[in-house]
């Protein structure tokens, strides 16, 4: 009998709670149909959408169809007698726009984001005949929509004084969350009884307050773009926070946090005295700036020094407008996942906290932890903690229900809920802050703490020793195609990057002159425009065609502005004097070539104007190119240097010596073997049949493969890549028309050319002479939708390991995937490279990128996709001309001993060529020992070091201990210290950041 009792508790509650409680779905009716039938039996919904149906939604289709439905509210003769009490009209929806009307008169909009109301009825209601409801919604484009609530529920006029009881169903379900049965005795009687409520009430009386305590705080997560414009977005913003300061004006206990440090800028230069208000609150203690990066930015596609600087301007900006807190903590609640290198990046500019939700989202397995340390390669460390949903009300349930869950997660028994409206901007509203009244002194509610972000923070510091370290990346288990979608975006986004980084490395080297010869440069080579288009729904290409539109001229304003401000830099510090044709005489005899990285070693090959060239008194090797000009080979040089080019009119005799020349053989009318000594390629109609390194080892198992594959049914259009997607092969063109169109002996080049559906492809395969990899260009007009074309390479050698660079370091995974969180891990975000690691020693092939790029490896294959063709939310993302850059390498010894890093850097920034008469050869900066990897060079800020003292950031990607032996000439010393040394060791992992002066003495 008893367990015949406790089987039917769910039924009885669900009884017990029509007391206070009118489910409205089934009553909603069209408002065109005379007959007015329930709109919830309409067996669209069950046919399309059982997974709703069975779940009691009210579904019709996507695609922007307006539902719009009405019904009569009739106050029942029961609730007529409740004289301490009001009623709620309470919604929730999954439509792109809502519409609420009463009696003819609009009550309340919402949307996507704003996705839930609970309207006050009207006080007379009750004596009406009946309130006419209206409900106007509208489906999302991409998905069906749905009705998911739809009641009416009783409240306390005042939340101390529930006389008629309407709260008793409620508080029922909160204690039953606990998971302790209800006794017989209440369920054993009738539930729509008055026996019923006293049994109830006294049952409640009997129990304890939960333990714990919920910590709460009114939040409003933001987008800067995504389904509207970033112009919407400041409004979206204004709007929010004024909201949040009203809110605060009526609501004492509300304490507001809001991060993105690129708003608080706009606030402060367009709405000043809304700016005041906030800064006003801020001193207050109950405005909390929770900002960290300059803006929200996606974690896994940016480099570095871009990701480096997110942080060190975010937090150079918080200091200065908010220094009444200290900043220490990075929110990220939903970018796409989280490099492994991270900690290291957020660490260096003073990062100690990392909140983010997006985990959450993991489509297959349950990420581990809720409060854990997240540790990287270098041992930076930063503690981390997975939030609760954002976007939430003030359920006393879904608050209960939280607090299980991290209690559970990690046995402490303080949780944090964070009300608001999200994505859009909105914050927290008026009837999510009564509704928190409502049950904050409830006994059988948890204790409510409102208060600041940091103070909860400050509550777990104490459990830091016990807690368990993640040693890896974050993935997200989804989104999987942003590293491929909208590839415009990531070359505007990798060359931005470049230009702004090269300026900032001239400007150091030029010292305390930069500010006298090129005044403004700092505003010239500003990154705050990089930064925000880094957001992580505009870089990964997830946004609405509007916001591509007005991100274009943005793009190439700041980088035709970079690249003036960088070449008037260099110009003077390679002793030119530039103006504002600088770099125009493309015609002229003198020209300069200079290293702009530290590299271990240089060998530049370059594609000059026509003529015979020299460098200094060594007279240069050229062949002519296909495409116009000559190819030259300069003299090999290190670290950041300069190499003087003279056009001159006789020819050499002999000819120069060529290092590692290209040397081609022809096989047959189609088919070639290209060779420089330190790889070799053969290329026919099947394309790139095979690559042998220089001891001829191949490497390919089968010629490398362009494929096509289908891509659809993802409901993340735009960011996701079907799993399925090998099973769904397309045709491809069996052969290539192939032409070799230069011979060597500097560069040899076969172009190759298809049809892929409805679009064509050339593939130029160039080898160069002394470099270790065979680059590919692949050139496409991309016409192709719900498409993903990859690029495949079959390995000859199995490999145990593949590796790849990643924001702040590199991720090592092995090739055959075993572990569950292994197996979903099948296509990776790579910043430049991609590399296989067989078995000791370790070998490998590599895969250099002109990056980011979506890739994947196994122990049988490298592969890269390409392009993919989503419609949403962007119907023409993809289409259009598109060139990609990559190159293989084989790396006999390993990608760390054979510095795979710094050869990417040389392939994706060859260095910089222009018009200036330098006189002789010149050494800006010693280089790097081949394993290091230089992030950023920019002009020091340290007292007591010399004008000519720079910065520099350095980072180990590998496993083994590096010495940087600096010369005669340079001296290095910590940031923060002023003892300089003539070599610095760096440890496996380490992010460093190091400040170099020139010897006295030199």
């Amino acid at each position: 009998m008893e367990k015949h009792l406790q089987a039917r508790g769910s039924e009885w509650i669900e009884t017990f709670r029509c007391r206070s409680r009118i489910d409205l779905l089934s009553g909603w009716w069209r408002s065109t149909d005379p007959e007015r039938r329930s709109v919830l039996a309409d067996p669209w919904g069950h046919q399309h959408r059982p997974d709703w149906a069975a779940r009691g939604l009210l579904i019709w289709p996507r695609g922007g169809n307006w539902l719009r439905l009405e019904q009569i509210l009739v106050c029942s003769e029961d609730w007529k007698q409740s004289s301490a009490s009001l009623e709620r009209l309470v919604l929730s929806w999954w439509a792109d726009r809502v519409r609420l009307w009463v009696d003819g008169v609009l009550v309340h909009e919402g949307d996507l984001f704003d996705t839930r109301c609970r309207w006050v009825l009207p006080t007379d209601w009750r004596k009406h005949s009946g309130l006419r409801i209206q409900l106007e919604l509208r489906s999302p484009c991409h998905d069906d929509g749905a009705l998911i609530q739809s009641a009416l529920v009783q409240e306390p006029l005042i939340a101390e004084c529930d006389s008629d009881r309407v709260l008793l169903p409620e508080a029922l379900v909160l204690a039953c969350a606990k998971g302790e049965p209800i006794p017989n005795a209440v369920l054993s009687c009738n539930p729509k009884g008055t026996q019923a409520v006293s049994l109830v009430d006294h049952y409640l009386a009997s129990r304890s307050r939960p333990r714990g305590t919920v910590h709460w705080l009114g939040h409003a997560h933001l987008d800067l773009a995504w389904l509207w414009p970033v112009a919407d977005t400041w409004q979206a913003a204004e709007r929010t926070f004024r909201s949040a300061l009203d809110l605060m004006d009526r609501f004492p206990e509300l304490h507001f946090a809001h991060s993105t440090p690129a708003l608080y800028a706009w606030m402060e230069r367009h709405r000043p005295a809304l700016y005041d208000r906030i800064q006003q609150a801020s001193r207050q203690g109950r405005w909390e700036p929770i900002n960290g990066p300059w803006v929200e930015p996606d974690c896994v596609l940016v480099s570095t020094a871009s990701l480096s600087r997110q942080f060190t301007l975010g937090q150079e900006d918080s200091l200065r407008r908010f220094p009444e807190w200290r900043h220490d903590l990075a929110w990220l609640p939903d970018s796409f996942g989280f490099a492994a290198g991270f900690p290291s990046v957020a660490n260096a500019s003073g990062i100690r906290w990392f909140c983010t939700h997006k985990l959450a989202w993991n489509a297959t397995n349950r990420f581990p932890h809720r409060l854990f340390r997240w540790r990287s390669r270098g041992q930076a460390e930063v503690m981390a903690l997975m939030l609760p949903g954002i976007g939430t009300d003030g359920d006393p349930v879904a608050m209960a229900e939280e607090h299980r869950n991290f209690h559970e997660a990690t046995g402490l028994e303080q949780a944090i809920w964070l009300p608001g409206v999200g994505d859009h901007g909105g914050g927290p509203t008026a009837e999510m802050l009564e509704q928190l009244r409502l049950w904050r002194e409830h006994p059988q509610a948890l204790p409510q703490q409102p208060g600041t972000l940091r103070a909860y923070l400050d509550q777990l510091e104490p459990f830091r020793s016990s807690l368990p370290v993640w040693r890896d990346e974050l993935y997200l288990e989804l989104h999987r195609g942003c590293a491929t979608s909208k590839p415009d975006q990531k070359r505007h986004n990798r060359t931005l990057e470049r230009l702004l980084r090269e300026a900032e490395l001239a400007a150091a080297l030029l010292g305390a002159q930069a500010d006298e010869l090129v005044p403004g440069h700092g505003v010239t080579s500003d990154w705050r425009p990089l930064l925000f288009q880094q957001f992580h729904d505009i870089l990964p290409g997830t946004s609405i065609p509007e916001v591509f539109e007005q991100a274009e001229p943005i793009w190439r304003d700041s980088r035709r502005r970079a690249a003036l401000c960088r070449d008037q830099l260099l110009g003077h510090l390679l002793g030119g004097a530039p103006d504002d044709g600088f770099g125009s005489n493309l015609h002229g005899s003198r020209w300069t070539w200079c290293s702009l990285q530290p590299l271990a070693h240089w060998s530049p090959l370059l594609r000059l104007p026509k003529g015979h060239w020299s460098s200094g008194k060594q007279h240069l090797a050229s062949q002519a190119a296909h495409s116009g000009g000559v190819w030259v080979q300069l003299p090999s040089c290190e670290g950041i240097c300069a190499l003087p080019l003279q056009r001159v009119s006789e020819t050499v005799e002999p000819a120069p010596m060529i290092r590692h020349p290209v040397k081609v053989e022809v096989v047959s009318s189609e088919a070639w073997t290209l060779s420089n000594g330190l790889l070799s390629a053969d290329v026919s109609t099947l394309g790139l049949v095979q690559l042998r390194d220089g001891n001829g080892v191949q490497q390919l198992r089968e010629p490398a493969q362009l494929l096509r594959f289908s891509d659809r049914g993802e409901f993340w259009d735009a960011w996701d890549i079907a799993a399925d997607y090998r099973q769904h092969p397309l045709p491809m063109a069996e052969s290539w028309t192939a032409e070799l169109v230069e011979s060597g002996p500097l560069v040899a080049r076969i172009v190759l050319r298809a049809a892929l559906g409805l679009s064509k492809v050339r593939l130029d395969l160039l080898l160069k002479a002394d470099t270790p990899w065979l680059e590919i260009q692949i050139s496409i007009d991309w016409k192709q939708t719900h498409e993903l074309l990859r690029f495949e390479l079959p390995l000859n050698i199995a490999s145990v390991r593949c590796a790849a660079d990643t924001s702040g370091g590199v991720i090592e995974r092995p090739a055959q995937a075993i572990t569950p969180y292994e197996q979903q891990r099948w296509e990776i975000p790579v910043i430049s490279w991609l590399s296989a690691v067989s078995e000791a020693p370790g070998g490998g092939l590599a895969v250099l990128l002109d990056g980011p790029q979506g890739a994947d490896a196994s122990a049988d294959h490298l592969g890269v996709s390409l392009l993919r063709g989503p419609t949403w939310p962007d119907p023409s993302a993809d289409s259009g001309f598109h060139k990609h850059r990559l190159a293989l390498m084989p790396a006999l010894n390993g990608w760390n001993r054979d510095a795979v890093p710094q050869a990417a850097i040389r392939f994706r920034e060859p260095g910089w060529t222009g018009a200036v008469a330098l006189d002789q050869r010149w050494q800006g900066l010693p280089p790097l020992p081949k394993s290091l990897v230089p992030i950023a060079v920019k002009k020091a800020s340290t007292d007591g070091l010399s004008d000519e003292a720079i910065q520099i950031e350095l980072l180990n990607p590998g496993p083994e201990r590096q010495r940087w032996l600096l010369g005669q000439d340079w001296r290095a010393c910590c940031k923060n210290t002023n003892v300089l040394m003539n070599a610095w060791d760096v440890s496996p992992g380490e992010l460093i950041t190091l400040v170099l002066d020139k010897n006295q003495s030199s």
